[in-house]
């Protein structure tokens, strides 16, 4: 992962240019990491020996239980970094334990608490190292848990949106930067009208909205044919 990284930091910052075409052979040369076997009934779990897998204490309702066991299962003693493939621990379990003092390892847990609820209501990484990121929300968040947000994503945009009832019902981008935006569709590949300061509408479709933005500027994207005033919890500016 580091070579494409170094290639594409050093594009953005304009130095290094005659490294980049080394990186890149040692990139394109390099052996493919082996897969650790897993041992034949073990439980998922990223964290080795002290990570436990067995049954959570509270019962998921409803649809989609297995993820919602992330948040409610709470007796592995990892954190909850649960990005693809990781398994950490859970959301309730993440607190700090009086028994191993202030400032001891379960600080990290609450990091880890912080870092698990915003890659699943938000996430914007590069598909590949190096790549544009991409925003996509209520990645894995449950659909049938209403929840709203407003946190950072990479390229310095400020992003807000709300999901009720399995729903995605708008998404507000603030440009700190002025970079172009890229988002993956939360209607699908349904048509989208988007709104500028001047509440001048614009349309776009597609799996993938990307637009231009710039500077300090605000935009708020909804499903084609809503209005920002038919958002009950937020008005316009």
């Amino acid at each position: 992962m580091i070579f494409p990284l170094a290639i594409r930091a050093s594009e953005i910052l304009g130095v290094d240019a005659d490294l980049r075409l080394l990186w890149k052979e040692i990139k394109e040369n390099l052996v493919t990491m082996p897969e650790t076997p897993r041992r034949s009934g073990a439980s998922r779990g990223g964290y080795g020996a002290f990570v436990y897998g067995g049954p959570g204490a509270i019962e998921p309702l409803g649809t989609e239980p297995e993820l919602k066991s992330m948040f409610l299962n709470f007796n592995r003693t990892g954190g909850f970094i649960d990005t693809t493939g990781i398994g950490g621990a859970q959301i309730f379990r993440n607190r700090l334990r009086l028994r191993e003092g202030p400032g001891a390892i379960d600080a990290e847990h609450i990091g880890g608490l912080a870092s698990g609820i915003h890659s699943s209501l938000l996430t914007n990484a590069s598909e590949l190292p190096g790549k544009e990121p991409v925003i996509q929300l209520f990645s894995a968040w449950p659909k049938d848990w209403d929840a709203e947000f407003r946190l950072l994503a990479r390229d310095g945009f400020l992003v807000s949106s709300s999901q009720r009832k399995g729903r995605v019902e708008f998404v507000e981008v603030i440009s700190q930067c002025g970079r172009e935006c890229r988002i993956l569709n939360p209607w699908t590949d349904a048509k989208v009208s988007l709104f500028r300061a001047d509440n001048k509408e614009e349309h776009l479709d597609g799996s993938l909205l990307m637009f231009p933005t710039q500077q300090g500027e605000r935009v708020v994207i909804v499903p084609s044919g809503t209005q920002l005033s038919q958002l009950d919890h937020r008005k316009a500016n």
